[in-house]
């Protein structure tokens, strides 16, 4: 299971113009309390569509579900205000060399030692890539594109055993 704050969130930047790096910050409205401020210290790199560039992200109708009846509450209770971990997928969904990254759309998820996996699905209109020259920029080789691959993966594999512990093996 991973959170879901998709209409929680109001603002927000993250930054991966340093290598193996991914900071920045996210608000996110919550019921009752004043907006959540959240801070990112995450290991690991977008996806080659937006690698070695900032991304501003933002929600012009922020809202929470809210209800007994409705099942996809989107509460913030019990979120860190600061997430540190690893970066899963982040993509803008923009297509790199004629393939898609990822998805065709902007994809947000990290593994957060506080809070565990954690997916924003946004839409182009919420994202803004802001071109930073960072020297590693330039398109991925294959051999780089496998090995980003293998760390993804890596991190899903750990955060799967995390949670499932000896039960899960490859």
């Amino acid at each position: 299971m991973a959170w879901r704050p998709n209409d929680n969130l109001v603002q927000g930047e993250l930054d991966n113009t340093t290598l193996g790096k991914v900071t920045g910050w996210m608000i996110f409205i919550r019921r009752g309390d004043i907006p959540l401020k959240v801070d990112f210290y995450l290991e690991g790199d977008f996806h080659e569509d937006i690698r070695g560039k900032r991304i501003k992200l933002t929600n012009a109708n922020p809202k929470y579900i809210d209800g007994e009846l409705d099942k996809n509450i989107t509460c913030m209770d019990g979120f860190s205000e600061v997430q540190d971990g690893g970066v899963g997928d982040i993509t803008a969904g923009i297509p790199v060399n004629g393939t898609v990254p990822y998805v065709d759309y902007p994809y947000i998820e990290w593994y957060s030692e506080e809070n565990g996996r954690v997916v924003l699905e946004l839409n182009h209109k919420q994202i803004e890539i802001i071109c930073d020259m960072s020297p590693f920029a330039a398109p991925l080789k294959e051999c780089g594109r496998k090995a980003r691959c293998e760390e993804r993966h890596r991190r899903f594999h750990d955060f799967l055993y995390s949670i499932l512990g000896k039960e899960y093996t490859n």
